[in-house]
């Protein structure tokens, strides 16, 4: 019984010298997050002087590389199995025309693809089946923004059902948004002069910038066509005008006047 006692002890005796090393190991590591805090807040306040915040907008104009038009095809019938089958007939016809139009595969994209049941609603009768209708649309990709109407009008030709766009935009607008970076920067620092200037003091130093979602908005778009055409004699070719785009990039900068 003695010795359950002793080694008791001993490991009551272990226990606390590990939870006191614990602790006093871990007194290091807050010390030194608590003097990184204190730092940081220490460099926060470091800006003595006045604090302005700006905020200014940049923009610049580009003409678009890339349109994206959405044509669909349909076909109506008594069964689900040959609607889907005249729709898959037509759709072939649209690609087989896009491709002689020189568009690759890898500009086409199918989008969406439905079967749907018809019904008829007569005045106080439940509304009656009377077949199916198969739905198909794909999205083109246009790198030549010279050649849209002529695909459009081939399009047309291939009997689409209905089309949409084109929808204008920039295959990199990288560039584009630098050019707003730097006119957004030169607003902010043309605006803060001012406003030093105005109180009697100057600009001392940019302290912060932070910079917004930029944005690239889709430019002019021109109403193609919702169409049943059916018609293979379209001309002239369609006008397509493309416009620009508009990138902006707003930012905030925080300036120290002294």
């Amino acid at each position: 019984m003695s010795k359950l006692k002793t080694l008791w002890k001993n490991s009551s005796a272990s226990l606390k010298t590990i939870a006191i090393g614990s602790l006093l190991a871990a007194v290091p590591v807050m010390s030194l997050q608590a003097a990184r805090s204190s730092e940081m807040t220490e460099s926060n306040m470091q800006m003595s002087g006045t604090k302005l915040v700006i905020s200014t907008t940049g923009e610049v104009k580009a003409t678009p590389d890339l349109a994206t038009i959405t044509a669909m095809t349909s076909a109506d019938s008594a069964t689900a199995a040959t609607a889907t089958a005249e729709n898959a007939k037509k759709m072939t016809n649209l690609l087989a025309s896009l491709r002689e139009s020189g568009i690759s595969n890898d500009d086409i994209e199918t989008r969406n693809i439905n079967i749907s049941p018809r019904y008829r609603y007569d005045q106080n009768k439940p509304p009656q089946r009377i077949g199916y209708q198969a739905r198909s649309s794909i999205q083109v990709r246009i790198h030549d923004l010279n050649r849209i109407g002529a695909i459009v009008d081939k399009m047309v030709q291939a009997n689409v059902e209905d089309l949409e766009g084109p929808n204008f935009s920039l295959s990199n607008s990288d560039q584009a948004q630098d050019q707003a970076r730097i006119k957004a920067i030169a607003a902010a620092k043309s605006r803060a002069d001012l406003y030093a200037r105005s109180v009697g003091m100057r600009v001392k130093r940019i302290v912060l910038i932070s910079e917004g979602q930029p944005n690239t908005p889709s430019g002019i778009r021109p109403m193609l066509m919702s169409v049943s055409a059916r018609s293979a004699d379209v001309s002239p070719t369609t006008p397509v005008v493309s416009g620009q785009q508009s990138v902006s990039i707003t930012i905030q900068a925080v300036f120290e006047l002294e």
